[in-house]
């Protein structure tokens, strides 16, 4: 270790092993509380309000919701992707016995009212249906069109897709995108 080449290499892959492991603990504390939210008896129903606003009332497929900064629509899902997201890496997550992979493509555009706006795809986003609640894949690499956190300009629009893994018998999925450092909260239907 004498080599300061090996000394970078080294840090790096520790730093990278640290934010892995705090993005993994978010992960199962944002999942828990998200878990005990969404499936709680008696969550009221507001399917009374504008589409988008109540997991009961999901905005159909290619419709916009305002979530704080972003515009954001669900554009297409392709189920299952287990070939897509297998072919992309040996090393990527593979589907556990009666699951199998999702790719929700998502458009994200940033608000003309605002400066910048910022997201995280493995933080920001859950796909529920009446049997669960599913976190985002987040170390998946190689797919053809990922969607890649970041910092957007107004105005600007990115769009890419996010991989879950359900069951294949689960049916009316919806996509919940919460601000991270927010309280705006969205229900988009996936097809």
């Amino acid at each position: 270790m004498n080599n300061p080449k090996d000394r970078r290499l080294l840090g790096k892959a520790l730093l990278l092993l640290i934010i892995g492991a705090v993005l993994f603990a978010c992960g199962l504390c944002l999942g828990a509380a998200a878990t005990a939210v969404l499936t709680r008896p008696g969550l009221p129903s507001l399917s009374s309000g504008p589409a988008g606003s109540a997991l009961d009332h999901p905005a159909r497929p290619g419709t916009a919701v305002v979530a704080g900064d972003l515009e954001i629509r669900v554009m297409d899902s392709i189920r299952p992707a287990d070939d897509i997201v297998a072919e992309g890496s040996t090393l990527n997550p593979r589907p556990g016995p009666g699951n199998e992979m999702i790719l929700v493509t998502v458009s994200l555009t940033c608000r003309p009212e605002e400066e910048t706006c910022a997201f995280v795809p493995a933080l920001d986003f859950l796909l529920v249906s009446s049997m669960g609640v599913h976190r985002p894949k987040w170390l998946v690499v190689g797919l053809p069109n990922p969607l890649r956190g970041g910092e957007m300009q107004a105005g600007e629009t990115v769009s890419g897709d996010i991989v879950f893994e359900v069951g294949k018998e689960e049916t009316g999925l919806v996509l919940v995108y919460t601000e991270s450092f927010g309280s705006n909260t969205v229900y988009l239907e996936v097809p």
